[in-house]
């Protein structure tokens, strides 16, 4: 494989590239896993790649019921393959009250990053998942995600972060 497709690869799973500070959520105010995930797809719902929010949500919620996405240390991850989306979407929000996600860790979510990729592609879908766990085991990343002050120190984290 060459190095220009390897980087093309890279490119596709940098999250710090597809988010903007309009999809970022600082203070999420609802409290129930329903809820706040609803509350923060919201902020994608005039997203390019967003091809229908509803259908996204069911299949978020499907996706949800099946397994909780709370990973621990206070983060959540839900997340769909859907024909909802023409492409991955992402956004990231915060609550500062926390909410139940039936961690296997039993802590409350402050961080939720939700995203959706197009049904079809398995294997971005799997990679992506991988690379945001690598980055939630990289040292700091957590405690950046949930003291960042604004949008942009998100994006900015990410962008840190990642390979480009």
């Amino acid at each position: 494989m060459s190095t220009q497709n390897l980087n093309e690869i890279q490119k596709k799973l940098n999250f710090h590239e597809r988010l903007s500070p309009e999809y970022i959520m600082l203070d999420l105010k609802s409290d129930t896993k329903e809820e706040i995930i609803k509350e923060l797809a919201q902020c994608i719902e005039n997203h390019k790649n967003l091809l229908n929010l509803q259908n996204f949500l069911r299949d978020v919620f499907k996706r949800e019921a099946d397994t909780s996405t709370g990973v621990g240390d206070g983060i959540a991850i839900p997340h769909a393959r859907t024909d909802a989306v023409d492409d991955i979407v992402v956004a990231v929000g915060r609550t500062k009250t926390g909410c139940d996600f039936k961690s296997q860790d039993g802590k409350p979510v402050e961080v939720l990053i939700l995203m959706g990729t197009p049904i079809e592609k398995v294997s971005l879908y799997l990679k992506l998942l991988a690379h945001l766990s690598y980055l939630l085991k990289k040292p700091g990343f957590i405690d950046g995600l949930k003291s960042a002050a604004m949008p942009e120190d998100i994006i900015d984290l990410f962008a840190r972060n990642e390979v480009s």
